[in-house]
């Protein structure tokens, strides 16, 4: 990540001091395995592809100037490829395409600056996005006051070309201040850290953090931070940084009353969570290294009784999947459910590699439901929080079929969010509650093969890759293991709703 990216983007100061850290030799950085950003950015590269493409078709390749990265990543390469950049705007070229900047000490590439009728140029992005984030605004304004600087007329709107085709325009007169302002503080924090002679450390109050990046969590991992308790915030974390309570198991053991903070109920539910989380509480059992504490909650009793006709479901979706046709974004590729059969359980799955497909599969989706419902009355379908409704809405309004069926779903409570109810009946000793976390609770076994949800988006992504080239097997092969991670799923919610019953014994 270039500086430029830096200031663009939510700064986190930490991270860009960790980032000078590691050029300067003072600490390993922190390694990133990020299947998920390495897909986003392939997708994100495809759709530059594209329109550069299209660019060359407009104006013809001879009036398209690319510039290559440096040969070498140094300030003498950087330089070169900002005087590169600057003589092919000089030539008056129509499109400049990864114009590269490098002033005094960052350095940034503008994906297309394109000439304008009244001679100025205009900054254009490329963005996965579907709407402007203020970072893509930061980036335009960044450019073009390298632009501005070089003496380049600037033209006053910058544009994002977004993945849904679409091209909006910003006025950069109102982003360029704020840039200025980001980049001027980034270079002081920058700058007196560099002359100091001691690595970054967690806590300094002289930067800014952003709490959520890999060198924030890898940090607050280590320093065992408040803010790994379970439902914490920013806001909190700061009062009991104020008042001298950094950790977990500080807060743990805390009076909170001596230390100036006002008990609330929210307060007291966050430090029995620290509790729990450090191993300091009493608990209701534990199993595979998993605490829990079954809450007073009418929730737990109030889940339906079984029924031999109920259906554990789950959806596999990708939302950076695209129609190639009209440019929609996301397919929900796989309805899985498990249901009981004579010999244990069944898995059936409804699977869509189109929008067409996707239509059939929720309309064969909602007649098999309707037919099993008419066999069992009494059944339900049970999920892991509210993505399978929205779902459900989401593709009914799409494809506009089932709408009544699915909210019949939905009002009747034939749909039973099995979330809703762990979350208010169980305590467990992990700040997440994803069923990934509770599967040590009642599935032992643990996972093999596609483990996780991104997981599934990479595997799905080299699936297609694999059918457009040819390599059916292949395909199938990964397709087979992504239904399994389904099954297993479908199998988690089935167990999990069968040991929260049996917490009600």
């Amino acid at each position: 990540m270039s500086a430029t990216d830096i200031v663009a983007g939510s700064v986190c100061e930490f991270a860009a001091v960790r980032k000078l850290d590691v050029l300067l030799g003072r600490i390993r950085g922190v390694q990133e395995d990020d299947a998920m950003a390495a897909l986003t950015a392939a997708l994100g590269d495809k759709h530059e592809a594209k329109v550069l493409g299209l660019l060359r078709d407009e104006f013809g390749s001879s009036r398209v100037y690319e510039v290559k990265p440096p040969r070498t990543f140094d300030r003498a390469g950087l330089k070169d490829r900002h005087r590169e950049t600057i003589q092919a705007l000089r030539d008056g070229y129509e499109v400049i395409y990864q114009g590269s900047f490098f002033d005094a000490g960052f350095h940034g590439r503008a994906d297309f600056l394109i000439l304008q009728e009244d001679g100025t140029y205009a900054v254009f992005d490329t963005k996965l996005a579907r709407s402007a984030k203020t970072e893509a605004l930061m980036q335009l304004a960044a450019y073009a006051d390298q632009l501005r600087n070089a003496g380049i007329p600037v033209h006053t709107d910058g544009h994002l070309i977004l993945g849904t085709d679409e091209t909006t325009s910003h006025p950069l007169p109102e982003s360029i201040p704020v840039f200025n302002a980001a980049r001027d503080r980034l270079r002081a924090v920058l700058e007196a850290h560099r002359l100091g002679s001691r690595p970054s450390t967690w806590g300094d109050p002289r930067w800014m953090t952003c709490l959520k990046c890999a060198d924030c969590k890898a940090e607050m991992e280590a320093a065992d931070d408040v803010m790994l308790v379970r439902r914490m915030n920013r806001s909190r974390r700061a009062k009991l940084m104020q008042a001298g309570i950094k950790t977990m198991s500080m807060f743990a053991a805390a009076d909170l009353t001596d230390a100036g903070i006002k008990m609330d109920p929210l307060w007291a539910e966050l430090q029995e969570q620290a509790r729990l989380q450090s191993g300091t509480c009493e608990v209701d059992g534990t199993i595979n290294g998993v605490s829990y504490v079954v809450l007073d909650n009418p929730a737990l009793v109030a889940i339906p009784k079984p029924d031999p006709g109920d259906i554990f479901f789950d959806f596999e979706g990708d939302p950076l999947w695209q129609d190639p046709s009209t440019g929609q974004w996301g397919i929900e590729y796989l309805f899985g459910l498990v249901e009981f059969a004579p010999e244990g359980h069944e898995f059936l799955s409804f699977t869509a590699h189109s929008l067409e497909e996707e239509r059939q599969a929720l309309i064969d989706f909602i007649d098999h439901v309707t037919e099993r419902r008419a066999t069992y009355p009494g059944l339900h379908i049970y999920h892991y929080a509210q993505y399978e409704v929205s779902a459900l809405r989401k593709l009914a309004r799409r494809h506009g079929v089932m709408v009544d069926e699915v909210e019949e779903l939905v009002e009747t409570g034939v749909l039973f969010d099995l979330y809703e109810t762990v979350k208010g009946s169980v305590r467990i000793s992990d700040r997440s509650f994803s069923i990934k976390k509770l599967e040590p609770l009642y599935m032992p076994a643990g996972r093999i093969g596609v483990t996780n949800a991104v997981d599934s988006m990479v595997q799905y992504s080299i699936y297609r890759d694999a059918v457009d080239q040819g390599q059916l097997e292949t395909a199938k092969s990964i397709f087979s293991s992504i239904k399994s991670y389904n099954e297993y799923d479908c199998i988690s919610t089935w167990k999990l709703r069968d040991w929260l019953i049996n917490l009600t014994r």
